[in-house]
């Protein structure tokens, strides 16, 4: 079963994008969006998925089933 860490539909996106091998960088480009702005989003997505690091956020997202 696919875990539910109550990420919002922008979040999801997000980490898809970050499985897909986006940067930060690349990231506020293609959503439009200052690296300020993904900095805010990516440590609410740490703390929703209780990680350290993008490369722990895709992990889980991947290994739960989330992307």
């Amino acid at each position: 079963d696919r875990a539910d860490y109550h990420l919002t539909p922008h979040e999801i996106r997000m980490l898809r994008l970050l499985v897909d091998g986006h940067s930060y960088k690349t990231l506020a480009s293609e959503l439009g969006s200052s690296i300020n702005t993904i900095g805010f989003h990516m440590r609410s997505i740490y703390r929703k998925l209780q990680v350290h690091s993008k490369s722990e956020a895709v992990a889980k997202a991947m290994r739960n089933r989330l992307v």
